[in-house]
C-alpha cells in the first residue's frame, strides 16, 4: 500500500500550447512535477500545407505525428483576429458578473451576428474601486467548432486564446518609458498584421490591419491607418513606432514608409522573442483571468471525461487489491443474490413508467431551452434602436411591461424624422400594434424640438411551461 500511495501522488503536470506560423507550426511544452520544479521547451516544424488551413485554425488531423504523440490533458489553442472581434473599453464597475453582462451588451451593439452565433469573454487589464479597463472579445462559434476534432479525440482543451494577446505578453515595454506616455506597435507575424497602442498599464486599442509589407504602396497605406487610428481614438501617435516582424524590411520598403510617415520607425525581430505558444502558456499560468473562447458545453463535457479517466485509472491501480478480497465478495454476493433478483423484478415492473417519465423530462428540457425570448426587454430595445433613422432623434424614457407593452418617449429635430421612425416601427414583426401616438412641438430657450410618445403592443404569450 505504501508504494501504491507514492505512485498515485507522483503526478506530473504537462501543458501543450499550439500555434500556427506562416510556414508551419510551433508548440511549447510546459511541465511541472510534484515538487514544483518547472520546465518549458519550444518546438517548430515546417508544413507545406500550412497556409491552406481554414481560417488559420489547425485541426487535429493536420498535426504532425511527433506532436500528436506528446499531447497532454491540457491543451492551449489560439484564434486569429479575423475569426474574432476584439476591443478595449472602460466600465464603471469592478464586479466580474456585472462586467460580463456589460461587456456582452456592449459588443452585441457592434457585432452584426446574433448572440447565439457568438461566444463572448473579457479580460480585466486594470481596475480600481470606480472603474475597470477591460479587453473585450467575441468569437464565432462556427470558427471555434473547427477545434472540435481535438475534443473528439478525448484531449482536454483548457483555453482558446487570442494570438495578438500572446504576442503582447512577450513584447516588453521599454524600461525608460514614462508612465504617462504610450507605446505604438505594429506586429506582423506572417499571418496577421496588427496596429495597437498601449501604456504601462493600459491597452488603448488593438486594430488588425490588412496590409502587406511587400506592396509598393505600403508607406501610403500605413500612413492612412495611423491617421485613421488617431482620428478614431483621439490618442496622439508617438514619435517612435516599433515594428515587430520575423523578416527584415528591405531598404526600399523602409524608405517608402519613412517618406509617407512622419513617425520614426524602429524595427525589431520577433525571432528574438520566445515562441508565441510560450506567451500563450504564460498568460494561462500567470493571469487571474484570461480571454478564453472555450464553449461552456465543451468544458463541462471535458470535466466529465477527466473525472471518468481518473476513476478508471484508480480502478485499474486498485485491481490487485480487489483480487485479494474477491473471494469474500463472492461469498457476500451469494447471500445477496436472492435480494438482488427481487429488486430486478421490481425494476422491470416500474421500468415502463420510468421510461415515460424520462422522456417527458427530456421534452420539458427541450421546451424550456427553445422558449421564445424574442419579446424580452433587451430584444425590444434592440429592435427600436436598430430602426432609428439617421438624424437627431433620441429616447428620453423606455418602459417595458409584458401585459401593456412598450411605452417610448423621446425628442427629435423635426416631425418628419419622427414620422419616419413610426413608419419603420409599424413594419416590425416584433410589435403587433402602435397606440397612443403623440407628436408635439415645444420651444425651450429659443430651441425648437419635437416631442413624441408611443405605445407598442407585444404579441400575446400563449400557454405556459
Amino acid at each position: 500500500m505504501k508504494n501504491l500511495k507514492l505512485k498515485l501522488s507522483n503526478k506530473e503536470r504537462k501543458i501543450v500550447a499550439i500555434c500556427q506560423t506562416s510556414n508551419g507550426l510551433e508548440w511549447s511544452i510546459y511541465t511541472e512535477n510534484n515538487e514544483g520544479q518547472t520546465n518549458i521547451t519550444n518546438h517548430k516544424k515546417e508544413l507545406e500545407e500550412a497556409r491552406s488551413y481554414d481560417e488559420n485554425i489547425i485541426e487535429f488531423s493536420n498535426l504532425p505525428l511527433d506532436l500528436k504523440e506528446i499531447l497532454s490533458d491540457e491543451i492551449l489553442l489560439t484564434l486569429p483576429s479575423k475569426s474574432m472581434f476584439i476591443e478595449t473599453t472602460s466600465f464603471p464597475t469592478s464586479d466580474r458578473s456585472e462586467l460580463s453582462n456589460m461587456a456582452q451588451f456592449y459588443l452585441d451593439k457592434k457585432i452584426p451576428l446574433p448572440n447565439d452565433k457568438m461566444i463572448f469573454d473579457n479580460e480585466i487589464i486594470s481596475d480600481n474601486l470606480k472603474e475597470s479597463h477591460v479587453l473585450l472579445g467575441a468569437a464565432q462559434i462556427s470558427k471555434i467548432d473547427i477545434y472540435s476534432s481535438y475534443k473528439s479525440k478525448n484531449y482536454e482543451i483548457k483555453c482558446i486564446d487570442s494570438r495578438i494577446c500572446g504576442w503582447l505578453s512577450l513584447i516588453p515595454i521599454p524600461e525608460n518609458m514614462p508612465d504617462s506616455s504610450n507605446q505604438c506597435l505594429i506586429i506582423d507575424d506572417g499571418l496577421e498584421v496588427h496596429l495597437l497602442m498601449r501604456s504601462k498599464e493600459l491597452i488603448h486599442w488593438i486594430r488588425p490591419l490588412y496590409l502587406n509589407f511587400e506592396e509598393e504602396d505600403i508607406g501610403e497605406s500605413l500612413s492612412y491607418e495611423l491617421k485613421y487610428s488617431f482620428q478614431q481614438y483621439g490618442i496622439d501617435i508617438p514619435e517612435n513606432i516599433s515594428i515587430w516582424r520575423f523578416d527584415e524590411i528591405p531598404k526600399e520598403t523602409h524608405e517608402n514608409i519613412q517618406m509617407h510617415c512622419i513617425n520614426k520607425m524602429e524595427y525589431f525581430s520577433l525571432s528574438d522573442l520566445p515562441n508565441l505558444s510560450q506567451g500563450i502558456i504564460n498568460r494561462y499560468l500567470n493571469s487571474s483571468k484570461t480571454i478564453n473562447f472555450l464553449p461552456s458545453s465543451w468544458a463541462q463535457e471535458q470535466n466529465q471525461q477527466a473525472i471518468y479517466k481518473k476513476i478508471r485509472k484508480y480502478m485499474l491501480q486498485l485491481a490487485a487489491i480487489w483480487l485479494v478480497i474477491f473471494s469474500f465478495l463472492a461469498f457476500i454476493y451469494g447471500i445477496r443474490n436472492h435480494q438482488l433478483n427481487r429488486v430486478l423484478i421490481e425494476l422491470e415492473e416500474i421500468k415502463p413508467a420510468a421510461t415515460i417519465a424520462k422522456e417527458n423530462s427530456e421534452k420539458l428540457k427541450a421546451l424550456q431551452y427553445y422558449t421564445d425570448r424574442s419579446t424580452s426587454p433587451l430584444e425590444c430595445l434592440r429592435e427600436l434602436t436598430f430602426m432609428l433613422p439617421a438624424g437627431d432623434i433620441e429616447f428620453t424614457s423606455y418602459n417595458y411591461s409584458k401585459s401593456k407593452g412598450v411605452t417610448l418617449r423621446g425628442t427629435a429635430i423635426n416631425d418628419d424624422i419622427v414620422y419616419e421612425f413610426f413608419k419603420k416601427i409599424s413594419q416590425s414583426s416584433l410589435f403587433t400594434e402602435l397606440k397612443n401616438q403623440s407628436i408635439n412641438t415645444r420651444t425651450t430657450k429659443g430651441i425648437k424640438r419635437t416631442l413624441f410618445s408611443i405605445t407598442l403592443t407585444l404579441p400575446e404569450i400563449k400557454g405556459n411551461l
